[in-house]
């Protein structure tokens, strides 16, 4: 899937950046400040079927600069809370697995804008395109699980056995990580040096422990008999009957978690250079 994306994203930067409208066009440089608001949701071994029971709200600041009518460089730093819990499942191992986690999401991105129009503020003729957008970014989460009361960090316990390395050979997941930004949007000229417009962005990550789930079950001795690590790692008793035996499939390892964003965004524009001719 990412492979079959940065083709596709390749081709279109090729086919902006030398198609003759692009390479003539003597048009104003601009900047341009703005924020967003709107949702969040994860997808992932909780939540395979991308279910949207649990949107929780997001935002961000950006800035971007444009390097003509078709491509703007884009910068900005993003929040998101991300959560799920197999109760919204009605499959038949998840609704028994009883497992669940929630975690806030700080990320750093660059992207590249590629507009399908040209776009210039303040032009007339030339106030809204839709785009396509593609970047790299740098999140920063931490999955936790509330028991008897209290949220505890999973990383640190070691759910899957990854503080047991002499035992399970596993080790720690590291809770900074990249991802590849991938999105459509819509950008709209409304008036003076204002813009407006709507962006869905999904995050293809690279690891698969935004929820504390990959592997397999692990032996509960070597967690700790009644730990919390071991509550918090086999939750299936709470319903009555307990399913985490050593070695069952806990989660699923050979996809990467993810999660999306959306929203509405303002920017205000400053232009460089000569005014757009409207």
């Amino acid at each position: 899937m990412l492979k079959k994306i940065k083709i596709f994203s390749a081709f279109c930067l090729l086919f902006i950046t030398f198609s003759p409208e692009n390479l003539s066009a003597q048009l104003a440089k601009y900047q341009e400040y703005g924020f967003w608001l709107g949702t969040s949701n994860y997808f992932g071994d909780l939540n395979p079927n991308y279910n949207f029971k649990t949107i929780r709200p997001a935002g961000g600041v950006f800035y971007k600069y444009s390097v003509g009518p078709y491509i703007s460089l884009k910068g900005g730093v993003s929040y998101g809370s991300l959560n799920f819990d197999d109760k919204h499942s009605s499959d038949p191992f998840p609704s028994t697995r009883n497992l669940s986690f929630r975690s806030n999401v700080f990320e750093g991105a660059f992207q590249v804008e590629f507009n399908f129009l040209k776009y210039i503020p303040g032009d007339k003729n030339n106030f809204f395109s839709p785009y396509l957008t593609l970047g790299l970014s740098v999140f920063r989460f931490n999955p936790q699980a509330k028991y008897e009361g209290d949220w505890y960090n999973l990383r640190d316990l070691g759910t899957e056995g990854q503080q047991n390395g002499d035992f399970t050979n596993g080790e720690p997941y590291k809770l900074t990580q990249f991802a590849v930004p991938v999105g459509l949007g819509y950008k709209h000229w409304v008036s003076n040096l204002w813009n407006v417009g709507f962006e869905a962005g999904y995050r293809f990550t690279f690891t698969d422990y935004l929820d504390d789930i990959s592997g397999t079950f692990v032996n509960p001795n070597i967690l700790g008999q009644a730990s919390v690590t071991a509550e918090l790692a086999d939750r299936s008793d709470e319903l009555g009957t307990t399913i985490g035996f050593e070695g069952r499939q806990r989660g699923d390892s050979v996809s990467n978690d993810g999660y999306l964003f959306i929203g509405i965004f303002v920017t205000y524009t400053i232009f460089k250079g000569n005014c757009p001719q409207k």
